[in-house]
């Protein structure tokens, strides 16, 4: 999304203090965004260390989009997890690949190494879009001037951007200069072992070969205050073991977080949990064997100062306990990326690294507690909070391209406090409209004839979920797979119109819930926009039932073929929508909604009843730009929408349709480019069902009312 509030196309200068994943998904999104980016690498390979790391659907997708596929460097899913007790008795064995499903990107596991060097061929390659970054190794920087925008080299050189990023790991330097000297990592009294173990060497050991035979599993062994976690990584030829313990039963005398250790030390920790883990413990290959301290920080109190911003293990280190330190790292690549774009210009970078911090501080640092948490002793008085699935879905269910892009937008738009001003006619009396005549009483709508048309179809839950236009909007089920429909209505004889009609096509998301006040909860679809042919509907039902109507002419054309539709939404010519059923066969009229698609879950809770369609009102103050004079949710409940019956007399329906969408622009769409621009992000997952109804009786909707 470009910046509306600038021409410029000069890009931004962006250093980046540490090369390693959070540094280079930073390089590589802000280079994709027409930015100039130079990272520093005190290292001299620039190559990450360790062993694996967890790729979640909230990082996955962010991934894809920077054009990084993990499965093209071997990273494999998680097909299942299993559980044992510190004696080897099973505790549970889930079999993870119908639930995880319900993610548009799966959760997968990486060698750590190769999603390093993929993000550094990426944000290097001459062969993408943008300029390739410059990567700088055996690069320490000393010092960042934060009001120049300047960093200093060990060997005394510097160098000055428009922008500085500190993604330079827990020992930050760069924290230290954003946050002040006394927040620093501290141990958390946990230590971790880590080897990788070769797939086959697993399979060939009688004792263990069972557990090499199940491709994409994590196994965990736990005991009150230790465990040892082992999961599959480059396309299921090597398993990464990570074994947490107190850090004492591992302590010597040598130095860093980061340090050998002997084999003994190793089997001494985890050997008594039985025999099957003891061989796991012996195939350790004590060259590469580690031990790493598990560093914890308390919250800092800013993520920028000046032209300096944080990100990664700089801004928050985390805990291995729920395998996001690394998603949340590309996360604040991400939010960075999406808060620059193209044309962002030097003086708003004050003001978007603002937005940063309130975008990111919250959810990071959630995530951050809620892995403090899940890794506390089976003891602990605070394990009793520990909901694995409700952690999983917060930490999946999420997509920071899309917040933040969603935040930027809602940034420019008030930047200046104006709004939209509307003008009603209160002086000549009461209005016409499908709810009333003239002199308020109801019109009979007994002779009037419909037929509509309607796509129904699988999209991102995470991307629609970014058009609720208050908190207490929300999906009713977990996931990032959410179901949507285009329906287009053409009305007629409709004699408040002295015998006309008109055209409506509104887009409305399923599954979606309103929480109350005290709690409870209202269950239905969410109307998102309804364009209309005709500007008398448009007025009425805004004003009586401020529902968001807006103008577009709407052209139905019967296809060339038999039970072919072809639906257009343009203005003055330029089309922006487009839809097309084939194939169309009649049916019963009565036959019930499809399901939503996906796997069925046996431990969740029963489907909540459809109570009707909800949407927002907003009446602008006059006088007073960006501040309403109301703004509530409005409900139609199902069942009540007319006091006039509405009779469905034909139905016909098939899975064969196709969607279409044109952005265009400010020139050729004026006063709905923001809407087209916002239908052609929609992705579209797969067709549930078109549908054509025919019959007489037409909803005034004379019944919405105020949800609360």
């Amino acid at each position: 999304m470009g910046d509306a509030t600038v021409s410029s196309q000069q890009p931004l200068k962006v250093l980046v203090v540490g090369a390693g994943i959070g540094g280079l998904s930073a390089a590589l999104g802000l280079r994709q965004q027409g930015h100039e980016v130079t990272l520093f690498e005190r290292s001299q390979l620039a190559q990450e260390t360790g062993a694996a790391i967890h790729l979640a659907p909230n990082c996955h997708s962010i991934l894809r989009r920077f054009g990084v596929l993990p499965e093209v460097f071997g990273a494999n899913p998680v097909n299942g997890v299993t559980e044992y007790d510190a004696e080897g008795n099973l505790k549970f064995d889930l079999d993870l690949r119908k639930p995880l499903s319900i993610w548009q990107h799966p959760w997968v596991l990486s060698h750590r190494v190769r999603l390093h060097e993929e993000l550094k061929r990426k944000a290097l390659s001459t062969d993408d879009e943008g300029t390739p970054a410059v990567l700088k190794t055996s690069s320490v920087v000393t010092a960042v001037d934060t009001d120049t925008g300047t960093v200093t080299l060990e060997d005394g050189s510097s160098f000055s951007g428009d922008l500085v990023l500190g993604a330079d790991g827990v020992s930050s330097i760069t924290r230290s200069i954003v946050a002040g000297p006394d927040i620093k990592p501290f141990g958390s009294g946990k230590s971790a072992f880590r080897f990788l173990v070769p797939i086959d060497q697993i399979r060939d050991n009688p004792v263990t070969e069972a557990l090499g035979k199940r491709e994409g599993y994590m196994t965990m062994w736990m005991g009150n205050d230790r465990r040892l976690v082992m999961y599959p990584c480059s396309d299921n030829t090597m398993m990464n073991f990570v074994g947490i313990h107190p850090s004492e039963l591992s302590a010597s005398k040598g130095e860093g977080w980061s340090r050998g250790v002997s084999k003994d030390v190793l089997i001494n920790v985890f050997g008594g949990f039985g025999t099957t883990v003891r061989a796991l413990l012996e195939m350790a290959d004590v060259n590469a064997l580690k031990v790493w301290t598990l560093l914890d920080m308390n919250r800092i109190p800013t993520w920028y100062k000046g032209r300096l911003a944080l990100l990664g293990d700089a801004a928050h280190p985390f805990l291995p306990h729920q395998g996001q330190g690394g998603g949340i790292a590309i996360e604040d690549a991400a939010s960075l990326s999406a808060l620059l774009p193209r044309g962002t210009t030097v003086d708003k970078i004050p003001e978007r690294l603002a937005l940063y911090e309130k975008v990111r501080d919250e959810r990071a640092h959630k995530v951050q507690a809620l892995t403090r948490i899940a890794g506390t002793d089976l003891n602990d008085e605070n394990r009793e909070k520990f909901n694995i699935m409700e952690f999983m879905h917060y930490n999946f269910g999420h997509d920071e391209w899309h917040n933040s892009t969603r935040a930027l937008k809602e940034n420019l738009w008030y930047l200046n406090g104006t709004g939209i001003r509307r003008r009603v006619p209160l002086s000549f009396g009461p209005m016409p409209s499908p709810r009333q005549d003239h002199f308020g009483r109801p019109i009979p709508a007994h002779d009037s004839g419909f037929t509509t048309y309607s796509v129904r179809f699988r999209t991102s839950a995470t991307y629609l979920k970014t058009w609720f236009p208050t908190p207490e909007f929300s999906f009713s089920s977990p996931g990032t797979v959410a179901e949507a429909s285009f329906r287009c209505t053409e009305l007629r004889d409709m004699k408040w119109l002295g015998g006309g009609g008109y055209k409506y096509l509104g887009l409305w998301i399923h599954g979606v819930q309103y929480t109350r006040k005290d709690g409870s909860k209202i269950h239905g679809s969410f109307l998102v926009v309804l364009l209309e042919s005709l500007a008398d509907p448009i007025i009425t039902g805004r004003d009586e039932l401020g529902m968001p109507k807006v103008f577009s002419d709407i052209d139905i054309k019967k296809g060339d073929a038999e039970g072919s539709v072809n639906i257009e939404c343009s203005w003055r010519g330029q089309s922006f929508l487009r839809f097309h059923l084939d194939d169309l066969q009649e049916g019963a009229a009565d036959e019930p909604e499809p399901e939503p698609q996906g796997p069925i879950n046996p431990h969740a809770p029963p489907k909540p009843k459809d109570e009707g369609t909800m949407f927002y009102r907003y009446v602008p103050a006059v006088g007073k730009p960006g501040e309403a004079d109301a703004a509530y949710a409005v409900l139609i409940r199902e069942g009540k929408e007319s006091a006039t019956p509405r009779v469905v007399q034909r139905t016909c329906r098939n899975q064969s349709s196709r969607l279409e969408f044109t952005e265009g622009n400010w020139d050729n769409l004026p006063t709905l480019h923001n809407i087209a621009a916002g239908f052609a992000e929609i992705p579209v997952y797969g067709i549930v069902e078109a549908k054509t109804e025919e019959g007489t009786g037409v909803d005034d909707l004379a019944n919405a009312e105020r949800i609360e």
